[in-house]
């Protein structure tokens, strides 16, 4: 998982720093403005705050004793999405592993969860 995140981390830093080594054509000017850089820039800063938000939340719910192991789905899936530069798709699995988070209850050790039954 953080593996995930160092790699996501450097992607970004790369793409942003080729972005200022390639000179800029008249006709690449106009498709990439500077305002949307940054406004790209501050979509994935958002979804990786939310993403260390998400993190801090998952590792409270397991030292409260709850199977945060949904919401941990979640939250590799946005990474996942983050790395590939879907913040969209990042922010969307986010905010569902938060979701997840809002419901879950402590599960005593030993007793199977309700995810873990079979039907």
């Amino acid at each position: 998982m953080n593996c995930l995140k160092k790699i996501a981390g450097c992607s970004l830093a790369l793409m942003f720093a080729a972005s200022f080594a390639i000179p800029a054509t008249p006709a690449w000017s106009q498709m990439m403005a500077p305002q949307s850089r940054v406004s790209a820039m501050s979509a994935s800063d958002s979804a990786g705050a939310l993403d260390q938000d998400v993190a801090q939340k998952i590792s409270e719910a397991w030292s409260e004793g709850k199977d945060a192991s949904g919401a941990v789905a979640f939250q590799e899936n946005g990474e996942i999405a983050l790395s590939e530069g879907n913040t969209n798709q990042a922010r969307s699995d986010f905010e569902a592993a938060e979701h997840e988070l809002a419901g879950l209850k402590v599960t005593p050790v030993g007793v199977p969860s309700d995810s873990d039954s079979t039907y």
